[in-house]
């Protein structure tokens, strides 16, 4: 794992962000390739999870934030419609992006 980023304050139920984090943190390892690097960021207004694994399809990238939606069959397709939950909440912007080799998922609050 490999963590870059600076110190922020984040302005939230600090469980819930916990778990949003937490959720990130456990589907980037879940779905990474074998020994391949997870990497956190962390800037001045946004925290993203990136991992080398299996893209997400272009088609699905709406999709996965609903609830049931899952590409394995060892998750209930909970998590990340949760995570949208709590960020609009919030009213932080969240989103995933395919990078080459691999996913970035990320969610950002307002300065």
């Amino acid at each position: 794992m490999e963590i870059q980023g600076e110190d922020v304050l984040i302005v939230g139920d600090r469980k819930r962000i916990e778990m949003v984090i937490q959720n990130y943190l456990s589907n980037a390892i879940k779905h990474a390739f074998i020994n391949s690097t997870i990497k956190i960021k962390i800037k001045e207004n946004e925290f993203s999870i990136e991992n080398k694994g299996k893209q997400i399809d272009e088609n699905r990238m709406d999709s996965i934030w609903e609830s049931f939606v899952s590409d394995d069959q060892k998750g209930t397709g909970l998590g990340l419609a949760i995570v949208r939950n709590i960020l609009e909440l919030h009213e932080m912007s969240y989103g995933v992006y395919n990078l080459q080799g691999g996913v970035e998922f990320y969610f950002r609050w307002k300065k």
